[in-house]
Parts: C-alpha cells; structure tokens; sequence
C-alpha cells in the first residue's frame, strides 16, 4: 500500500535478497523457464478446480475465484512477477487450502533461489460476505476492481486455511498500492484459518478489513510494513502469532507490530474495529540499546489510532521504539471506557518510551492507563532479563546464521507467568488458557516442519 523505503546496504535471509522497489526492471532473471511440471493458470476459476501435490502451478495475472478451488497438503503454486501474478477469492468463492504439517501448501515466488525478494508477486486475497464499517469497498491495489462491502452475514464460510506459507508476495499491482501477504476482507467466522506462515512480504504480512474470522497459530517474518493490521470494523480473535523483524527493513510510512483504525478517518462508523488478540510476541529491530544500523522508520510494537478498540491480552512487543501508542482522543476514550483493553502484557526493550501518546493524548496519561494495577501490564527493561535474546534475527549476518535460534523464553523468564484468561473478552471457548505470556512458552510451535525461515534457498 505505500512506497518502500530503502535504508542503505539492508541484507536479508540469504546472502543477496535485498528488498527492492517493486517491478524495476533490474531482476538477473525475471522470467524463469517453465519446467514439466509446471502447470500455468491465467485464467478465472468459476467452477471447481483441484491444484494436486505433483504438480507446480503458476499465477498469471490476477486471478479471481467464484468457484472453488481446493489445493492438496503439499501443493506449491508460484506467482508469476511480469504479470504480477495474484489469488483473489471473490465473495461468494471459496478456497479449500488443507496442508498438513508435514506438507504444507506454498504460495511463493517463480524465481529461482538466491533471486527472491518481497513483492515478487501479488499475494493471496480473500473476500467475503461478512460486515464492515463501510457501505462498499474495493480491494486495494488489484488491477481489477473487486468490491466489497454491504455484507451482512458475519458466519460467512470462504474455506480453509491450514498449514499455509505465503512468501515474497506483496506486488505493487498499481503504483504505491502494494497488496498484502495474507489479506482478508469482510471474511466471516465460517472460515477456517490456523498455522499460517506469511514471510518477506512487500508490504503487510497480514490484514483485515472488517468481518469476523478467527485465526491461529500466525507467523509474520521479515515483512516490510506492519505484522498484523487491522480496519474497518474486524472483530475476529487471534491467538499465538508471532511477528520477527529484519532491523534493517521498513516502510517508509512507518513500520508497527500492531497498526489499528476504525477507519481513515477515525469516524465512528460500526462496527468498531474491535478485534482480540492474545499470545502474540512481536521481535522488533533492537536486540540491544546499542544495536547498529536500524531503520529509522520503526515504530511501535502497538500504534492503535483512529478510534480503534483493538484488546490485547498475554502478549510481548520486543525492541520496538515505542511499545504501546495510543493515539487519538477517541482511542483513548475507547481504553477508558474498557472496550479497548490491554493486559497481562509485556513491554520489553524500548529504545524511545515504553509508552506514549499522541493526536491530544500524552504520554502521562497513557502510562497511566498502561500501569492501572488491575491490567498487570509490565515494563521489562531489556531483552537479556526477559530471557529472549534468541529470538532475535541478527541482520549481521547472512543465509541460515541470521535467522533466530529460539522464540522460547529461557529458564527463568519473568514471561513464563503472568497469564490470565478471566477478562469477559476471553470467555469465548476459541482461546486456549495458557500460564505464559507471548506466542511461545515451553514448548516451540514454530520449530514444526511447515514452518520455513529459509525460503530464500528452498528449492521448490
């Protein structure tokens, strides 16, 4: 969605990816030569289609869904860069994605390895018919409009995700206008999402716009813009997602672990944007208050503006500038009134403040909030007394050596308690009670084998 920002020299996983404005032309090889056992598809899916594991397909173009299409655990589908290659579901279209976690499902780049970088192609986009906050919407940056809005079925069904890597997507399909990794929208609670891996995306990894699916288990690694956003009325729940930051990569509009609105404005249209979100661990840029050559546009572990009500519960945001930023007097409003809660979290490592406010709320009165003795929040002052310096990616180096060695706290970690699931926002029966705090506690989900921090040099 907006433009990339280029700090000098960035190296990412593997010895030559650098992000890369999106489409320049400089690509060694941007047509790669179709194989055997590749299967092209260029064209809409309005009945039913069946991607099988023997076969490698590739995305030509943008390619819409009124049908269904049901892809088989092991699958690997490609997306095409000269056509900017994109999956669009459509509302009323249905995608049965069904990995296992011995075999995943990939949507990744057609180039070869060594070759890769965010924005290679479009991304996966899902839309449904469930409600936003706006009488209609377009999808942003597609080349054919796909519009939304208006929906008013919140159990609206488009498939199953599971057990799913999404990788080097995130094109910019029009100018400034870059799709997401993973992008749902008015995507309601029928729909079946856990075990999602979105990694090198070209601008958010993964975004809602309004509806009300639930998801689990979510991985956001080395993306450009925020981990996890969030607009137009979504009042889904996630629980354990995990976001890992290159230090050297952000967007120039900006770079969160959270980013929240209501909508551009900041109205007061509903449904509020209200989403929650427990055991989540976001690893920002700063390992250490001395760390060198940071991108000098990170932001906040949480930005939640615009009259969001965004709750967070049981969660950690590492080495970020700023840990929570309320912004906006309605934002604040929202916290006080307790339709915005945040809780038994963790602030850890804050280069600027740990918390902080901005658009007429200050600083004082955010901490405040923050420290309100009920909510157990707390402030950690560094990485090493939490524990979890492992968790880190280490952009001094390169390939394999760069990628963090454990997201589980070390023995002793103050965040291996402090959980509580007794606010009424958690009563659902979707959350899973657990001691810890964060995505991770003694046993480390992400070292499962559909999970790959090394797609750079995946032969696929």
């Amino acid at each position: 969605m907006k433009k990339l920002f280029l700090n000098f020299a960035f190296v990412l996983l593997g010895a030559t990816t650098v992000f890369t404005s999106c489409d320049n032309g400089t690509d060694p090889k941007p047509t790669p030569t179709p194989t055997s056992k590749e299967t092209i598809i260029s064209s809409d899916i309005t009945g039913t289609r069946n991607l099988v594991a023997d076969s490698t397909y590739v995305l030509q173009g943008q390619i819409n869904v009124s049908g269904t299409i049901n892809i088989a655990a092991g699958t690997v589908i490609k997306g095409d860069k000269v056509t900017k290659g994109c999956l669009v579901v459509v509302p009323g279209g249905k995608i049965n994605a069904i990995g296992t976690a011995a075999k995943p499902i990939v949507f990744t780049s057609r180039l070869e390895p060594g070759l890769r970088a965010a924005g290679d192609w479009g991304g996966l986009v899902i839309v449904g018919k469930a409600k936003i906050n706006q009488s209609s919407a377009v999808v942003e940056g597609l080349s054919r409009e796909v519009n939304y809005g208006g929906g008013t079925d919140n159990a609206d069904n488009s498939g199953t995700l599971q057990y799913v890597r999404i990788e080097f997507a995130g094109i910019a399909l029009q100018p400034d206008k870059e799709i997401n990794g993973l992008t749902l929208c008015a995507v309601g609670s029928g729909t079946t999402i856990d075990h999602i891996q979105v990694s090198y995306s070209g601008d958010d990894s993964f975004e809602w716009f309004g509806g009300t699916v639930n998801a689990k288990n979510l991985i956001a690694y080395c993306g450009l813009d925020d981990e996890f956003d969030t607009d137009y009325g979504f009042t889904g729940k996630v629980q354990f997602a995990l976001g890992v930051r290159n230090s050297r990569v952000a967007d120039v509009s900006t770079s969160n672990g959270f980013e929240s609105d209501n909508d551009g404005s900041g109205s007061i249209a509903t449904p509020q944007t209200a989403p929650i979100f427990s055991n989540v661990t976001l690893i920002g840029p700063w390992k250490t208050s001395t760390s060198s050559n940071i991108n000098s546009m990170f932001g906040a572990g949480m930005h939640i503006r615009r009259n969001s009500s965004l709750s967070v519960f049981n969660s950690v945001f590492a080495g970020w500038n700023t840990g929570l930023l309320l912004d906006a007097t309605t934002t604040y409003a929202n916290a006080l009134a307790g339709n915005l809660a945040i809780q038994n979290n963790a602030l850890v490592a804050n280069k600027v403040i740990a918390v902080n406010g901005a658009s007429s709320v200050s600083g004082a009165d955010a901490l405040a909030f923050f420290n309100t003795p009920l909510f157990a929040n707390q402030i950690i002052a560094d990485n090493a007394t939490a524990k979890i310096s492992n968790s880190f990616y280490d952009a001094t180096k390169t390939g394999t050596a760069a990628i963090p060695t454990s997201f589980l706290p070390e023995t002793g970690s103050p965040l291996l308690s402090g959980a509580a699931f007794n606010h009424t926002k958690l009563s659902d029966t979707f959350f899973t009670p657990t001691t810890y705090i964060g995505a991770v506690g003694t046993t480390d989900w992400t070292k499962e084998t559909w999970v790959n921090f090394d797609p750079q040099n995946t032969v696929y």
